[in-house]
């Protein structure tokens, strides 16, 4: 299409004839199927995937490459978690499989890291029994204090499927839920039991939703460990009510990651070793303009900033414009062997612009 550019294209209504049961609750999935044609395709099997996004029209390949969280992830941590394999393509269009024991190096920077190492194109993923029903608590909240103090709470209790805590157009909520369809555990008036609560909302093909005219969205994540998020939303509110995001549409999404206790630890995504980490989202609807872009993005910064100083680390999916000083200090040594890894397998030319690569040679 372009020189010196790779253009990938996928075709999503053949992907489930591309799916491959490969035995002990494992699937082998093309990575350009959807969530929503896997759950689906899983569903009518007695299958689940562990952990879905909010948006089941992304690709499985495309989320596996950023982390991948939900409101699963308060039970079972990161999509990427839930990877037993990858088939990865190399910079000459060789591809070759990737574990935790075959080439675990590749394995440990492909998952979460935005496509620096090689294209996925297929993965083996763990699936879980499938549950119709989910009891879902919804609560609100006066403050914002009240309702960090409650996810907090939630962050200490190891017996939650379902979870997220929101800001949204001024109201402050959240929601709860455990799998099951006994209704005795459903008594409050603020209880409901749901079916197939994933798929609500969700259309049988894409549809993303159209933005004002005008108007362009920029969001950014960070991630700290549980018992610090008191201090990111404090940092977070303090700049809700400063020039320009004053004047902006913003709104903030929550969710908590309990990772397994053997999960690997994978170069680049947020969560890191802590065992249980709470999410936060800021995303924004600003005017299409260049000088207010340019000074959201100076305000995401110091969040960024504010979020390493906690111990946390940014979700690499949105905005996250890392320095060389930054990049080297939650990455480490890790920079040096991605720029190792890029040269080995030829990638020099595969997604060269983004900030970590630029470090890393800079390293």
């Amino acid at each position: 299409m372009t020189d010196g550019e790779l253009l990938v294209t996928y075709a999503p209504d053949t992907a489930a004839q591309q799916v491959r049961d490969v035995g002990d609750g494992l699937i082998e999935v093309p990575a350009g199927m959807s969530w929503y044609g896997l759950e689906r395709y899983l569903n009518r099997r007695g299958r689940a995937v562990p952990v879905l996004p909010n948006y089941l029209h992304m690709s499985v390949g495309g989320t596996l490459s950023v982390g991948g969280a939900g409101i699963n992830s308060v039970r079972h941590g990161m999509q990427v978690d839930h990877v037993e394999s990858i088939q990865l393509v190399d910079g000459t269009g060789a591809s070759r499989w990737c574990s935790r024991t075959e080439h675990p190096d590749l394995f440990r920077f492909a998952l979460g890291g935005l496509g620096m190492v090689g294209l996925i194109e297929r993965a083996v993923l763990r699936t879980v029994p499938y549950v119709r029903y989910t009891h879902v608590h919804r609560a609100h909240h006066a403050t914002l204090a009240e309702l960090v103090e409650h996810t907090e709470q939630i962050a200490q209790r190891d017996d939650v499927d379902i979870h997220c805590a929101f800001l949204r157009r001024g109201t402050l909520g959240s929601t709860t839920g455990w799998v099951g369809g006994d209704l005795k555990r459903c008594g409050a008036e603020n209880c409901s039991v749901v079916r197939d609560l994933p798929l609500i909302g969700h259309p049988d093909t894409a549809e993303m939703s159209a933005h004002p005219s005008g108007q362009v969205r920029l969001w950014t994540d960070y991630v700290v460990p549980a018992g610090r998020l008191a201090e990111m939303v404090a940092a977070v509110d303090a700049l809700r009510h400063r020039p320009p995001i004053d004047r902006v549409r913003t709104e903030l999404y929550i969710l908590i990651v309990r990772r397994p206790a053997d999960a690997t630890s994978f170069a680049f995504t947020p969560a890191g070793t802590t065992p249980v980490s709470i999410g936060l989202g800021v995303y924004t609807w600003i005017d299409r303009d260049p000088a207010t872009a340019a000074a959201v993005r100076h305000e995401f910064r110091g969040l960024m900033d504010r979020c390493c100083e906690l111990g946390g680390r940014p979700y690499l999916y949105g905005v996250h414009d890392l320095d060389d000083a930054l990049a080297e200090r939650l990455y480490g040594t890790d920079l040096d062997r991605l720029a190792q890894l890029r040269d080995s397998h030829r990638l020099q030319h595969v997604n060269a612009h983004l900030p970590l690569v630029r470090t890393a040679l800079h390293a």
